[in-house]
């Protein structure tokens, strides 16, 4: 099996230099991992505090104590977990012996390769635990998955793709490049290579957008200057009706943020796309997509509400189903499906099969200024 090759490990950058202002707990050391299990029978607050502790295994007993006990029904809050096969109990719903095998894993951690990230007991932890904000290697770790979902056929969906956190920061890059020149700016291979679906490496497509790819899906990091904070959003690229939509649980006016996406993504599927096309260079349009007022009251979801808004657009579902209530249900589900997906065999075998990009390389991925 070829090493990982995640964005973390690129250029030696840490979580805090490619992403502005990120919340320190995004941290790669196992010894940092805390009481920080939100149990899935009740939703509980830490400790104030929090007790540090060392990335031992968690005891039965322990494990016990903090959900409650093996004898408990699924539970979210107070309230016993809805199994009624309505669409919202999709988003956060998953059997209870699946979660003793969770479980199981949690109190005998072993690190697992998920695509381009590893999932170990901090991993699980950002994503669990309350008040943790999701970093760019959970966001990548869904994305891949995603993309191995569509690959597979396992989602009915077509002519999609996923990019991940180092495609949002090379197209930031880029395009202040291209606004100092637009005239004379040329697409860089590199940008091109997601354009002919090369990149993202970990299950490349081989898809063209504009050509056998309609519709682009990522999470974006906001880097807010503002009383409302840095922020995780959704954003889907629409190359059918040119727009770039931008879901944001803060309902906050995201332009700034997405104008580089919405002036370098057309130039790319210009380039790409058959020589005889006549594709205008016109930049997409931007719609901040109409939201529910006073979501994530806790301040700390972005980016579960993220991942699931996201979901919501693939899978036809009402982006009001995404509310604070199921949150705390909504993170252990991610936290499952990413921990599932590291067991899946198939998923195991085309992991081992993977050969990393000549891209992959610190020539073209040196983000530092000239």
């Amino acid at each position: 099996m070829d090493e990982p090759i995640g964005t973390q490990s690129l250029e030696g950058l840490s979580q805090a230099s490619y992403v502005p202002d990120f919340d320190p707990s995004q941290t790669n050391n196992d010894n940092d991992a805390s009481d920080w299990w939100t149990p899935m029978t009740t939703v509980r607050k830490l400790r104030k505090g929090g007790s540090k502790q060392s990335n031992a295994p968690l005891t039965s007993a322990k494990w016990d104590r903090w959900t409650g006990g093996p004898s408990k029904k699924l539970q979210l809050s107070d309230s016993p977990m809805a199994d009624d096969g309505s669409p919202q109990v999709s988003l956060y719903y998953f059997t209870e012996e699946s979660w003793d095998r969770f479980t199981k894993w949690s109190t005998n951690p072993t690190a697992l390769r998920i695509g381009p990230s590893v999932f170990n007991l901090t991993f699980a932890q950002r994503i669990v635990c309350a008040g943790k904000w999701l970093g760019n290697e959970e966001m990548d770790a869904m994305m891949y998955i995603w993309r191995e979902k569509t690959s597979l056929r396992r989602w009915n969906i077509d002519r999609v793709a996923f990019m991940n956190a180092m495609f949002c920061l090379q197209i930031e890059k880029e395009y202040e490049k291209c606004k100092d020149d637009k005239r004379g700016y040329v697409v860089p291979d590199l940008l091109l290579a997601y354009g002919r679906g090369e990149l993202p490496s970990h299950r490349r497509t081989n898809r063209v957008w504009g050509v056998d790819v309609d519709h682009l899906y990522f999470p974006l990091f906001v880097n807010v200057m503002s009383v409302a904070g840095n922020h995780w959003v959704a954003v889907c690229v629409n190359m059918i009706e040119k727009k770039v939509e931008v879901y944001d649980c803060n309902r906050g006016r995201n332009r700034q943020y997405v104008e580089n996406f919405a002036c370098m993504i057309p130039r790319i599927v210009k380039a790409v796309g058959p020589p005889k096309s006549k594709l205008l260079l016109t930049s997409y349009s931007i719609v901040d997509m109409p939201m529910q007022t006073r979501l994530n009251k806790s301040c700390a979801d972005f980016g579960a509400f993220a991942l699931k808004h996201l979901e919501c657009i693939l899978l036809g579902l009402d982006l009001s189903l995404v509310e604070d209530g199921i949150m705390p249900g909504c993170r252990q589900k991610i936290a499952y499906d990413i921990w599932e997906a590291a067991h899946d065999p198939i998923l195991i075998q085309l992991m081992a099969q993977h050969i990393p990009s000549d891209f992959e390389s610190s020539t073209f991925y040196d983000l530092e200024e000239d």
